[in-house]
């Protein structure tokens, strides 16, 4: 019978052999597949990233098309013939370019992006070229600041529309699910910067060109412009990873930061300055369009230098791609080969040993006592339980400790409430379901006088005031609603579910209980007279746009002198 259960053993060691063998080539059809598609993934991640690249490319032409035009547009009558000749020139190679991305965006595969091209974006481009070929053709005696203002807004909302088209293609890309999808962001960031870094001039280009104020509409405009470009800056630095930040990239951004940050808006904002008091402005139309294009100029390279180096990126990708492929294939080929030796290596050497151990255990085996037998096998039981519950206690510390770990990471040290991150979670959460950004209210929540505080009474002090409004948000709102610290002296709030009376009057009180807070009512900060702004929004299509209507509600509220709510 010990032979017979022998020859069992034998034939199921055969048979395990052959599962094996079967399990290897199973598992290796998987992975040669699964490295064909990442290999297939990178080379249309390339194709996309080239579209891209053109798309972008394109809405920066349209976006540059405004300097020709506002210099047709403002130009004396003896320069007319020879900026209208630039202008026809320059709209002729935006033309051109126009239809090579219309053609490439439908061969590889955005033929959506390229229906949108020429159903939505060329009509609006014509149009706005339209109005300022209308205005162009008015006796200038006839011009007002008007007409020249609403023609700068017709170039704008071809842009929009050009904009439209290039977060199509990246929202119809595959390849930003993939490692280059830092570059996808870093493409629309740097496309938007460049567009609201030409509208901070544009908003004020009618004014200057007719010597007359600026608009209160125009001013709020540029006000909201200059902090976007500013946030847009900031992601820009932040988005790009940091080993990709070669020395090319400093140096460019050194140049944006100098050129245009540091040199450009301060340029525009004189204007606005002397425009509010009343003064004549120092420059021209003409002039200021030529003083600035240069300034803007520091951020097209630095988005051509993105846009080639993220194209660089995708092909390092797709040859990294055909190697893991290779290398893949390779790996299956010696794995079989290794499992075929090991299984005959295994055969002699292992098991049939084993089987002839095997028998003189089971001779021993008739000799030894079956109760002591029992009792060992008790004592071996207990000890494998005791090892796995003192595992479960490991495991149930190991997670005790995560949730700690996660709760530090979600959580602002000072005040105790969310952060960015746990911001940024709940955002993820409410895009899954777009038409909940329609019923959340927002509210920015802005300490005035914040850095007065700091500067006469110290950075202690301003901690102070800090964690004073964060406790009376904390006392004002519900527990399910978000506090989030948002900036050093800057709160977001976010409720779910209410109305805009509502919303106005829960602001007013956090408003009112920061005012009668006992700390901001001492002695150290009776002259600085600390209190808070808000801006208040209700719904919204996405995060974004909800983030920019309480971010004008929040200008307004300061421009009525601070201490106030808006909406």
């Amino acid at each position: 019978m010990n032979a017979l259960r022998s020859e069992h053993i034998s034939r199921r060691l055969w048979l395990a052999m052959l599962v094996i063998m079967l399990s290897v080539a199973l598992i290796s059809l998987p992975l040669i597949v699964s490295s064909y598609r990442s290999y297939q993934k990178s080379s249309e991640a390339l194709q996309e990233i080239q579209s891209l690249k053109m798309v972008a490319e394109l809405s920066n032409k349209i976006s540059r098309e405004r300097a020709p035009a506002n210099n047709a547009m403002s130009s004396p009558q003896d320069e007319l013939p020879e900026q209208l000749g630039a202008l026809r020139k320059y709209r002729a190679e935006a033309d051109i370019q126009m239809q090579q991305a219309a053609e490439v965006l439908r061969r590889t595969g955005f033929a959506g992006a390229a229906r949108e091209l020429e159903q939505n974006f060329k009509p609006a481009l014509a149009l706005g070229r339209q109005a300022v070929d209308r205005y162009i053709a008015l006796p200038y005696g006839q011009r007002r600041q008007e007409q020249l203002d609403q023609a700068i807004a017709s170039m704008f909302m071809a842009w929009d529309q050009s904009h439209a088209v290039l977060q199509h293609v990246v929202s119809q890309s595959k390849g930003k699910d993939t490692a280059l999808s830092n570059y996808y962001t870093l493409i629309l960031l740097l496309a938007d910067l460049r567009d609201q870094a030409g509208r901070t001039a544009s908003n004020i280009m009618a004014a200057v060109s007719f010597n007359e104020p600026i608009p209160e509409e125009n001013l709020a405009r540029f006000m909201q412009t200059q902090r976007q470009t500013q946030y847009l800056w900031q992601l820009v630095n932040v988005v790009q990873p940091e080993h990709d930040k070669t020395p090319e990239f400093q140096a460019l951004h050194r140049r944006v930061k100098s050129g245009f940050l540091d040199q450009g808006l301060p340029l525009i904002a004189g204007l606005v300055d002397e425009s509010l008091k009343g003064q004549p402005y120092s420059m021209t139309g003409p002039q200021l369009t030529q003083a600035i294009v240069g300034k803007f100029s520091t951020v097209v390279d630095l988005q051509s230098y993105i846009l080639q180096y993220s194209v660089d990126a995708a092909r390092q990708e797709l040859q990294q791609a055909k190697k893991k492929l290779i290398y893949a294939i390779l790996i299956v080929l010696v794995s079989l080969l290794t499992v075929v030796l090991t299984m005959i290596y295994a055969r002699k050497w292992v098991f049939e040993p084993l089987i002839v151990a095997r028998r003189q255990l089971f001779a021993l085996a008739q000799l030894e006592d079956r109760p002591a037998l029992e009792s060992s096998r008790h004592r071996q039981g207990s000890s494998i339980f005791d090892a796995i519950s003192r595992l479960q206690k490991k495991l149930q510390q190991r997670e005790a400790l995560e949730f700690q770990l996660k709760h530090i990471a979600h959580s602002d040290s000072l005040t105790g409430i969310a952060n960015r991150f746990a911001l940024d979670e709940y955002i993820k959460l409410l895009e899954k379901q777009p038409s909940q950004f329609k019923q959340t209210c927002l509210m920015i929540i802005d300490i005035d006088n914040f850095k007065q505080v700091n500067d006469r009474c110290g950075h202690i002090a301003g901690d102070w005031v800090i964690q004073a409004v964060a406790e009376n948000l904390k006392s004002c709102v519900r527990a399910s609603d978000l506090l989030v610290r948002y900036g050093g002296d800057e709160f977001l709030v976010l409720i779910e579910n209410i109305s805009q009376e509502t919303a106005l009057k829960v602001a007013e009180k956090i408003r009112k209980g920061v005012l009668a807070s006992e700390i901001l009512q001492c002695e150290e900060l009776a002259e600085v007279n600390v209190s808070i702004s808000a801006g208040v929004a209700v719904g919204a299509a996405s995060w974004m746009a909800l983030l920019a209507r309480a971010d004008e509600a929040l200008f307004r509220a300061k421009a009525k002198g601070k201490n106030t709510v808006s909406d």
